[in-house]
């Protein structure tokens, strides 16, 4: 009896033994895959263009989303293909260091599978894989190799440095203060940007005129950026100067007027007078993820402010507005679609920024501004010069491409 007690209580023991380590064992498994399982912290934004072998003819354009929930991800995902977006969902999960999901469309010829891998590449993280489409060849089982980027978001700190203010004068006629003409830059940008332009100024204008450089933090809001321009101005004594500004630095210089400046002229080249609707995607263009960026927004506060300040509306009659315009077509090559852009001179953000207007429309543009707010349609102006047809946003500034402008200026 005693044995048989003594044998149970071992049998009891080993059977113990054996659970425990196979807990044991289980545990140190799932620990060891939730160490290399890939997390994809809250929702990150990524892209990918499926190009020819021409780069100024994009194949297929995608921009989507990605959120996990444990091992589940899902998302949005956009393609650029036609006139008008399509819109679908990701579907997926991650399993241990592997990635996987599938991108569903209303129209399934634009589906596409996608299995791979996190890739980190000269510091920046990348998904590296196969991407598996019936619109590579018109086969599902058609695969290819791709690299898919994180958007634009994650590289702003490095691509866009904060501007010091800056007031300079870089032309003296030997004039009173009455007859200054100040340059503006536009977002992104900075004194340079003006470089080409003041080197093709006549000799009759830098004679007529002293000329001034004024660089500002674009990052910053639009009105903290006119009220400088407002100090600068004052303090260097001039008095009713004429302003040419391109893009955001249109709208700098009704910030000033609306903080009561005097101006003699304002010239204005692709000013988003009435807002730009790119500005509401700043999860994906990164350059409008900044305050002053979103004082572009069509209903932001600032622009819909500046639309019914009463300096802005007496001083109206003294503005004259410049817009260019982006084209291009789609064309069939090889039984494959290519988008074939007009000219072979378009900035790449200009490129990127005409893909993402098929979101709201596609309204004419010159890749960053709505034409109709670039000539302020709707409202009472000076004068609105005639559209600068195949000028990107970006060439409105670069004397040797709209030589209107630049032909308009020498005349002043």
């Amino acid at each position: 009896m005693s044995h048989n007690i003594h044998c149970n209580k071992r049998l009891i023991f080993l059977s113990l033994l054996v659970i425990l380590t196979l807990v044991f064992s289980c545990r140190k498994e799932e620990d060891s895959q939730l160490q290399t399982q890939i997390h994809f912290s809250g929702t990150s934004f990524w892209e990918c263009s499926l190009m020819e072998i021409n780069e100024d003819t994009t194949m297929h354009f995608y921009l989507f989303s990605i959120s996990q929930d444990g091992k589940v991800l899902s998302g949005d995902v956009y393609v650029r293909d036609s006139l008008t977006p399509e819109e679908g969902i990701i579907q997926g999960k991650v399993k241990e260091d592997s990635v996987f999901f599938t991108a569903y469309f209303p129209d399934d010829e634009y589906n596409f599978y996608f299995n791979g891998i996190l890739e980190d590449i000269d510091n920046e993280t990348y998904l590296g894989g196969n991407l598996k489409s019936e619109l590579l060849s018109g086969s599902p089982e058609e695969e290819m190799q791709v690299l898919i980027s994180p958007s634009l978001e994650f590289n702003c700190p490095d691509f866009f440095p904060t501007n010091p203010y800056v007031f300079r004068k870089v032309n003296s006629s030997g004039h009173p203060g009455d007859s200054a003409v100040i340059f503006i830059h536009g977002m992104t940008g900075d004194l340079t940007h003006w470089d080409n332009v003041l080197a093709q100024l006549s000799d009759d204008f830098r004679k007529k005129y002293d000329v001034y450089l004024f660089q500002y933090n674009w990052k910053d809001s639009i009105n903290i950026n006119g009220k400088i321009l407002l100090d600068s101005i004052t303090e260097a004594g001039l008095s009713n100067p004429i302003i040419i500004a391109h893009s955001m630095g249109g709208l700098v210089a009704r910030a000033y007027i609306a903080n009561e400046g005097e101006t003699a002229l304002l010239v204005t080249l692709g000013t988003p007078h009435l807002g730009s609707p790119l500005a509401k995607m700043a999860n994906i263009i990164c350059f409008m993820n900044y305050p002053g960026s979103q004082d572009l927004r069509p209903d932001g506060n600032f622009i819909q402010k500046l639309l019914t300040n009463e300096y802005d509306i007496q001083n109206r009659e003294k503005y004259v507005v410049y817009g260019g315009q982006m084209k291009g077509k789609f064309k069939i090559v090889k039984f494959k679609i290519k988008w074939i852009w007009a000219e072979d001179y378009y900035n790449i953000v200009d490129k990127v920024g005409y893909d993402a207007f098929i979101f709201f429309g596609s309204p004419a543009n010159d890749g960053l501004v709505p034409i109709t707010s670039a000539f302020f349609e709707g409202y009472d102006i000076l004068e609105r010069k005639p559209l600068l047809e195949w000028v990107d946003h970006k060439n409105l500034r670069n004397p040797d491409i709209a030589t209107e402008v630049m032909d308009y200026i020498n005349s002043l």
